[in-house]
């Protein structure tokens, strides 16, 4: 069943995204049109209430991916933003943010995953070009950041999940649409695009996992 909860985000906006650790959900940065913001709300998970902890980004973007661990989630790429390669790391203990890095390529309207070690962006475009099928890989251990491998076809405004095994990238905007799933194997780092894809083909979807 579907509910409501809650009172909502303080502000409404589009073009964020998200990380989470056991006790807290973070939405991050977006559009409150024509303007991007720096915002950071926070749900708290076990009473489902709403607040706006901290600074927020150090920058205004949208078209951001956001992937996290248990300690730190991390903020990367988008547009409107001094780098638009740039790593934001939120420190879940004391609710800061600070820059960590730069994805090797400048791009937005990309997708995140993680494993337990990694986090992975992938896809997205470059300000001004056409779509991208690289995949950046985040080592949580250290905070270093480096090229991968590519996702089967290219494409932007795709959205991501994942299990304790394998991300998965569906959707998006090649062009054309496409109803594309690709999957990246934790174990071994290889992408393949497994079964049928999507029912249907569609950009800016969002996804969630258990």
């Amino acid at each position: 069943t579907l509910s409501l909860p809650g009172t909502g985000l303080p502000q409404a906006r589009r073009f964020l995204a998200a990380v989470s650790n056991s006790s807290y959900g973070y939405f991050g940065g977006g559009q409150v049109p024509p303007t991007n913001v720096c915002t950071i709300d926070r749900i708290d998970f076990s009473n489902e209430t709403i607040s706006t902890p901290g600074t927020g980004l150090p920058h205004k973007r949208n078209y951001l991916a956001a992937t996290s661990n248990s300690s730190y989630g991390y903020f990367g790429g988008g547009s409107n933003n001094p780098s638009p390669a740039g790593i934001q790391r939120l420190d879940f203990s004391n609710e800061t943010t600070s820059g960590i890095g730069d994805l090797p390529q400048p791009r937005l309207q990309l997708a995140a995953v993680s494993s337990s070690s990694y986090g992975y962006f992938a896809g997205g475009q470059s300000p001004g070009t056409t779509a991208h099928c690289t995949i950046d890989r985040l080592d949580f251990s250290n905070e270093t950041i480096s090229d991968i491998g590519d996702l089967p076809q290219a494409r932007r405004r795709l959205a991501a999940t994942s299990s304790n095994s394998y991300g998965y990238f569906a959707g998006g905007l090649a062009p054309p649409y496409v109803c594309t799933i690709d999957r990246i194997d934790f174990s071994n780092e290889t992408a393949s695009a497994p079964g049928n894809g999507l029912p249907q083909k569609r950009v800016y979807a969002a996804a969630v996992s258990n």
